[in-house]
């Protein structure tokens, strides 16, 4: 079993090695980004992409029987990034009760909608731009199109509870994984983006969000709307003060 698992990762490995041959694009410098959103005044706010809800906890195991087989080999330190995607993939297995206990009571949160409406109040709340809308769906025609207007996509690829201690891996929080970009109406020239990672702050057992449905939709609702205000202090922080 062993030999075939090490196998497999080398495969990868490879695949990995080759795909990673080509140049990396450089990330615009910070001056660039500011001149790009220069004379930006109307934003609309759009739910993109899918999400998925889950529940994160570490384990020793199968991490610890990895470490100890790729020791004997002399590949083992370039296979071990592997090995950890692999018992990443064996815990989300043994998750799967908590996800379902878990997002029965945030069945029905739309989290794509709780952070652009958030990032919309922050933004309007600002007086850095003349209009910010949320909008559930891309903006039809070009009547709003025009030098000052551009469209934000925002996804949240994932969300849910993660372990917040090391050593205890009952102990979690709310979290929120959240990706934005800027386009302009019209040309759709990419002017900004940006990720963020939120966690709530306060943690609880995880007894606390499989047995208790408001105390659950409570923290992800916040913990949602946290992560809609970053991006707005991001967007505002990369467009600089108003000229």
């Amino acid at each position: 079993m062993a030999r075939v698992l090490l196998g497999l990762m080398l495969l990868f490995l490879s695949g990995c090695a080759s795909s990673s041959s080509h140049p990396a694009v450089p990330a615009p410098s910070p001056l660039d980004e500011v001149r790009a959103l220069d004379g930006v005044r109307r934003i609309s706010i759009v739910v993109s992409g899918e999400s998925a809800f889950t529940v994160t906890q570490l384990r020793p195991e199968p991490g610890r029987t990895f470490d100890e087989i790729l020791k004997w080999y002399p590949s083992g330190a370039a296979l071990r990034p592997i090995a950890k995607l692999v018992h990443r993939a064996i815990n989300s297995l043994r998750d799967v009760d908590h996800v379902a206990e878990a997002f029965r009571h945030v069945d029905g949160i739309s989290p794509g909608t709780i952070v652009t409406r958030a990032m919309a109040q922050a933004l309007q709340s600002s007086g850095a731009f003349a209009d910010v809308r949320a909008l559930e769906h891309e903006p039809g025609g070009d009547g709003g199109a025009g030098e000052d207007a551009a469209v934000v996509r925002v996804t949240v690829p994932a969300w849910g509870i993660t372990q917040v201690r090391q050593d205890d891996r009952d102990l979690v929080a709310g979290f929120a994984d959240v990706r934005a970009q800027m386009s302009a109406r019209g040309t759709g020239v990419v002017r900004w983006t940006d990720a963020e990672d939120v966690t709530h702050p306060e943690a609880a057992p995880i007894a606390s969000f499989e047995r208790d449905g408001s105390f659950a939709r409570d923290v992800m609702v916040e913990v949602l709307e946290r992560a809609g205000r970053r991006l707005a202090t991001e967007l505002l922080y990369a467009r600089g003060p108003a000229r």
